[in-house]
């Protein structure tokens, strides 16, 4: 449910999920992820946030009774590289339960939160790389200690790569070696929709689990295939080696690996400037990725003293009990905003307005000025996403302001302002005399516009840069060109020429006015062509 909480049921990335599930997943009428259940003669569609609910108030039990009392707030943690939508969808399921929250903080900051408190490392200065890879996602941050105060500096990382994909890879492998040695093909009993169809998949998963973790400290080991289909004896067993594993999920390790230099990139840093790698998640055990480690953090510690499944929790736990007053540490978290926050502008590109890895909370502001003559109207698209064209973005939402004074163009302006808190949420003001409009995203409305996710706008990002660039500059121009129209439109319309220049200019400008219109794909030669014989006319015709 983690994987798929805050995504929509057409995400690609859910779709890929589904393979050794033992639950049914549908849409439901707005296009999110359910799982069909029926109960006590009843049919219920049970949503990723109700399971999340359901596990936030089974931990308020234990909690009431290890405490005598019922505990109301709760920090809660988040993969590094969710979504704004995916943030909200959390913030949603801890509400069902009951439960407020202070603070949502992601899991490896959590995890150097808990680091920098429990081995007293609050004083000096120094860098560390937060390496989180636990069962449904990967995280990697880059860590700035100064004197107590833990920063976010650079985030990285895959929502949809974790432990549960290695258990994925183990299951073929496995499901392949007892056809080859027995004749009995699970992929064909998978492809069935049955109760026992679904109870073999789960005693195959169950196998996989234990075959993961007794190959993290040993070479080999057996599987018993009376424990996974009836129809073979228990006593029918076949090995399998650590060398087998790690070639079949090489590829994932590596992943990783290439997402951890990324980030390093991203935070203008290398491997050498790396004091410390700290481990978190059930999957740093596994011994090819201690080994990937090292090779590319030659000669630093790879720091397992804090318990891998413990460590965000405890994290959570220290910065619940700082909030509360609980503890007096001096030391505090500073997050980072894995994807650039901005408007559109005309032609579709996207105005960056608060960067990625940008320190959380943040507000900030920016003047946009009028497109056309006499707008009285400015509507901005608002976005997440990290590419130069907004149709390679979430949109979060949309704010206008009206009433504006009429005029030439550019000659008006508002002030579009993004506040982004510490847990992720957004709010938009657009100011424009002694006006102001306001707006508090609702991300669940993002979501059903089938929000990309952090990872595949990063990949796309690095994948199309150098065509991204061009079109960019392509739509730059293009919209320079309509804004030179605009003002050359706006001052001839009723200027006393004589007659022969007025004619000739307003000839030009309707020529190009009408190209500007009909070539809106135009390559940016053609467009710095149009734009330069646009500036010789203005040249000689100066009073205008």
């Amino acid at each position: 449910m983690k994987r798929i909480i805050g995504r929509a049921y057409s995400d690609q990335t859910v779709e890929q999920s589904k393979k050794y599930w033992i639950f049914k997943l549908e849409p439901d009428y707005d296009g999110n992820p359910v799982v069909p259940i029926e109960y006590l003669s009843e049919k219920h569609n049970v949503r990723p946030e109700d399971v999340s609910a359901s596990v936030l108030k089974k931990m308020v039990e234990v909690a009431e009774k290890a405490l005598g009392e019922k505990p109301t707030k709760a920090v809660i943690t988040v993969p590094a590289y969710f979504n704004q939508a995916q943030k909200q969808a959390t913030l949603d399921a801890a509400k069902h339960a009951g439960l407020e929250v202070p603070e949502l903080i992601t899991e490896p900051a959590a995890a150097a939160y808990a680091f920098t408190f429990d081995k007293n490392r609050l004083n000096g200065n120094y860098d560390l790389l937060v390496y989180d890879f636990g069962g449904g996602t990967f995280d990697v941050v880059v860590v700035t200690v100064d004197n107590g105060k833990v920063k976010i500096k650079a985030i990285g990382g895959d929502t949809h790569l974790g432990g549960r994909d290695i258990d994925d890879k183990l299951a073929d492998l496995i499901a392949q070696k007892i056809y080859n040695e027995c004749g009995v093909d699970l992929r064909e009993v998978e492809k069935e929709d049955s109760k026992e169809a679904r109870r073999n998949k789960a005693k195959l998963m169950k196998a996989v689990e234990k075959v993961k973790i007794a190959l993290s400290d040993e070479l080999e080991t057996n599987v018993y295939l009376g424990d996974i289909i009836n129809k073979l004896e228990d006593a029918d067993e076949m090995i399998i080696r650590r060398g087998e594993l790690e070639k079949a999920c090489e590829d994932i390790f590596v992943k990783t690996i290439e997402l951890t230099k990324r980030t390093l990139k991203d935070a203008n840093m290398s491997p050498s400037d790396i004091e410390e790698v700290l481990l978190v998640g059930g999957s740093t055990r596994i011994p090819r990725v201690l080994q990937l480690l090292r090779d590319l953090f030659p000669g630093k510690k790879l720091n397992q003293t804090i318990d891998a499944d413990e460590a965000v929790a405890y994290g959570a736990a220290i910065r619940a009990a700082q909030i509360d007053g609980v503890i007096k540490a001096d030391i505090s978290l500073t997050e980072a905003t894995p994807l650039s926050l901005g408007t559109d502008t005309v032609g579709d590109c996207f105005s960056e307005i608060i960067p990625r890895n940008s320190s959380i909370p943040i507000t900030r502001k920016l003047p946009y000025y009028t497109s056309a003559n006499n707008q009285t109207r400015i509507a901005f698209n608002i976005y997440e996403g990290v590419r130069p064209i907004v149709d390679d973005s979430n949109r979060l939402g949309t704010i206008e302001i009206n009433d504006l004074d009429k005029g030439e163009a550019g000659s008006q302006y508002v002030e579009l302002t993004l506040s982004l808190d510490k847990n992720g949420i957004l709010d938009v003001f657009v100011e424009y005399n002694d006006r102001t409009e306001h707006m508090t995203v609702n991300y669940a409305d993002a979501r059903k516009s089938s929000a990309r996710s952090i990872e595949q706008m990063i990949n796309d990002a690095e994948r199309y840069a150098g065509s991204d660039e061009q079109e960019r500059k392509r739509r730059e121009k293009r919209f320079d060109l309509g804004a030179i129209l605009e003002k050359i439109g706006y001052r001839i319309d009723g200027r006393d020429l004589t007659n022969s220049d007025m004619m000739e200019m307003q000839k030009k400008y309707d020529v190009v006015k009408k190209w500007h219109e009909q070539n809106a794909k135009a390559p940016l030669i053609d467009i710095e062509m149009q734009l330069e014989s646009l500036r010789k006319m203005c040249e000689r015709f100066s009073s205008i």
